[in-house]
């Protein structure tokens, strides 16, 4: 895993907790444990009674042990901030993947 995140430093990613929450940032640092510090960070919270909101975090660190998926955002709109289709997108909260915390 260190390998690939060396790779990714300095890009934009997407970071799915285990508690369900989806967390899009540059991945500035990381270490053995898979701590990951992201910068210009937000979440984007679903729900289907509502848009998606996006929840500006800043400088965000997520320890290793709440990391299920890291995906590389490539050059898409959330470098920028932009992606208005996302405004009227409307799921079901995603749920916790590691049972009962």
């Amino acid at each position: 895993m260190a390998s690939t995140l060396s790779e990714w430093t300095t890009k934009a990613v997407t970071v799915l907790t285990c508690d369900g929450r989806l967390i899009t940032g540059t991945l500035q640092g990381y270490d053995q444990l898979q701590n990951l510090i992201l910068k210009q960070s937000h979440e984007k919270v679903y729900s289907a009674e509502s848009p998606m909101e996006r929840v500006e975090l800043g400088l965000f660190v997520v320890r290793g042990d709440n990391v299920a998926v890291i995906a590389d955002c490539g050059d898409d709109k959330d470098d920028d901030g932009g992606g208005e289709e996302d405004d009227d997108v409307r799921a079901e909260p995603i749920k916790s993947i590691a049972g009962n915390r």
